[in-house]
């Protein structure tokens, strides 16, 4: 009877909580039945297999909860470090002093490591290249790949019982209805406003339009599927994934300096393990980039905003080609190689006696996950989703996990509606089309050009001026008419949305209708999934028996639901819980994410709000915000 008892208190626990992620009331009405959640079972074999090195370095930090250095490295000594070792703070040194001090000094020097390390270490320089017999630590290497169970498959979120009960028929009449659909959605002239970036606007939102980017750097981190097809019914279950599910940011360390050193600038003195990331060089063709003065007279020639490019082809060497897509997220590419070059920068200046290189890359990677969740996430999601999904989520340490397609192929394709049709990406640059932001990333204007490197204050809110703010189009139905023609692409692969559509359609993904149910929320009526929708479109939903209507494909539903419940500016119930509860269990079953940092974690890096870290302050300390 106790057992039963306590079963129920918890159904309506859960309940409870499912109830206020329907966020405007009249959705939360019916929801009264949370979808179960099955705690998952940690993995013993993959966390009794993390190898004691690793192990050891997990448990330590040089950047414990609350710490402040007792003995306070002075101003003076700080600038005196900074001359001396010709280090350049992209930030005021002020701030960067509070950084310095909230450094814990090294519990393990590199003194202490075990002789074939410390001798190793050196050896692996370019103009060595001793990689036979060296002895490299095993936390450089991406911690998936020495602890994870296996993760290398997409998967289902929902159950089989939904998925068979609500989603659309494999056949020819639904692939050509939801060609319909697609084709219409990216039409000239649906999206108005289309130059706009006034949020007051109809079709602008209220977000940072550099969080569109920021988004797709993130997706690059954790998913990457190359073999599903369009044209079949395909079992997620038996699609690779092709990046580590873990926001490990693999896409800039690679497998590490130990396997990828084409990646990375070894020291020519000083500490053997001070690693940088390698740089590019830009092609000389003016001044770009940000300006000193809010004026096109104070951009300078830049000469290394790039990311490193083979000889010839130009092929970027970095850890994902897809970030090397369009002009904009290379740049912010090349923003994150710098970001940990100024974090070694700072272990430097402290003379951090530990092993800067996988300090540095901790300190970013939680660094960059807090700005995921509190900054990236709280914005499209919402923080009641957010908060919901860190409390309701079970994922133990090493507990099994497969990308779920509902997250991949539909609500985290979110972004796609965000796309503008033009940017403003310096002062040289005011109007960009689409067209030319992937343009300036291709032969024959690569290396990129230096006028074209890109103002990132423009795209995030840095507090330096700029004349205008780039925001993203709306989180809706309608896509920038860019992306109709897809660069590289013909026939259907030329249309994005359409590619989407028969992409889940291939999965065999839940409806709209049938997520929400399974959160326990209040599905769209008919007359909210056609609100505002041109007729042309509403005549599409209505044919072949109102199918679409009935059965809503999900992206298109999370996209209507962000539209009509959050006018466009955020994710509404269902879209948002997808998303949310998918970082969550990624980042919980992590061991070395910042969730599960001994003692817990808060930022330290310079940033406008202490005790908090956003892209915004990742762009700043990066140094790509001011010439």
């Amino acid at each position: 009877m106790e057992r039963v008892m306590l079963l129920l208190k918890i159904i309506l626990k859960r309940s409870s909580m499912a109830t206020k992620q329907g966020a405007p009331a009249k959705q939360a009405s019916k929801a009264t039945k949370s979808r179960k959640r099955k705690p998952d079972k940690a993995d013993a074999a993959a966390t009794s297999q993390i190898p004691g090195p690793v192990g050891e370095f997990l448990k330590r930090t040089s950047i414990p909860k609350g710490f402040v250095n007792k003995k306070p490295m002075a101003l003076s000594k700080l600038q005196r470090r900074l001359i001396e070792m010709d280090l350049r703070p992209t930030v005021s040194i002020e701030q960067l002093l509070a950084s310095a001090n909230r450094i814990e000094p090294a519990t393990l020097t590199v003194k202490k490591l075990p002789e074939d390390v410390r001798e190793s270490i050196p050896a692996l320089k370019p103009g060595l290249r001793r990689f036979h017999g060296a002895k490299i630590p095993l936390y450089w290497f991406p911690f998936p790949r020495l602890s994870s169970a296996c993760a290398d498959r997409f998967g289902y979120m929902s159950s089989p019982a939904t998925r068979k009960a609500t989603k659309l028929p494999f056949n020819f009449a639904t692939q050509a209805l939801l060609g319909q659909l697609g084709n219409m959605m990216g039409d000239a002239g649906r999206d108005p406003n289309p130059a706009s970036d006034n949020p007051a606007d109809a079709g602008v939102s209220s977000i940072p339009a550099g969080f569109t980017y920021f988004g797709q750097f993130v997706d690059h981190d954790i998913t990457f599927d190359v073999s599903s097809t369009l044209d079949a019914e395909t079992d997620a279950n038996t699609i690779n994934n092709m990046r580590s599910p873990a926001l490990d940011l693999d896409s800039v360390y690679g497998r590490g300096p130990g396997l990828d050193p084409f990646l990375y600038d070894f020291p020519a003195s000083g500490p053997a393990t001070a690693i940088k990331l390698h740089r590019g060089t830009n092609t000389p063709t003016g001044s770009g980039g940000p300006s000193n003065n809010a004026d096109l007279s104070g951009m300078v020639p830049q000469t290394n905003w790039e990311v490193p490019r083979m000889q010839g082809t130009n092929t970027a060497v970095i850890g994902d080609p897809r970030n090397d897509e369009n002009l904009i997220i290379v740049q912010f590419q090349h923003a994150m190689l710098r970001f940990h070059n100024a974090v070694v920068d700072l272990l430097l200046a402290v003379a951090f006696a530990g092993d800067i290189f996988a300090e540095a890359k901790r300190i970013v990677t939680h660094h960059y996950q807090w700005a995921v969740v509190h900054d990236f996430l709280e914005r499209i999601c919402g923080a009641t989703a957010v908060n919901n999904a860190m409390t309701s989520v079970s994922a133990p340490i090493g507990s099994p996990f497969q990308m779920p397609v509902e997250f991949a192929v539909a609500a985290y394709r979110f972004g796609h509606s965000m796309v503008r049709d033009t940017y403003w990406v310096n002062f040289n640059f005011p109007n960009a089309t689409l067209g030319k932001v992937f343009e300036f990333n291709r032969n024959p204007r690569l290396p990129v050009f230096s006028n074209w490197v890109v103002d990132f204050n423009a795209f995030f809110d840095t507090g330096v001026p700029v004349p205008v703010h780039n925001k993203a189009r709306k989180i809706d139905s309608f896509m920038a008419n860019g992306l109709e023609s897809l660069p590289g692409f013909a026939g259907m692969m030329a249309i994005l949305a359409t590619r989407n559509l028969r992409r889940a359609l291939a999965l065999g993904l839940p409806s709209g209708q049938g997520m929400a149910n399974a959160f326990g929320i209040t599905p769209m009526t008919t007359a909210q999934l056609t609100s505002g929708l041109p007729a042309a479109e509403v005549a599409v939903l209505n044919s072949s028996g109102g199918l679409l209507l009935s059965k809503t494909p999900l992206w298109y539903y999370v996209l209507r639901e962000a539209a009509v419940l959050h006018s466009g500016n955020q994710l509404g119930p269902v879209g948002g819980s997808i998303v949310a509860e998918t970082f969550v269990r990624i980042l919980k079953r992590d061991a070395s994410s910042y969730l599960n940092v001994a003692g817990g974690f808060t930022p330290i890096l310079p940033s406008s709000t202490a005790g908090d870290f956003t892209v915004a302050d990742l762009v700043t300390f990066a140094g790509v915000t001011q010439p």
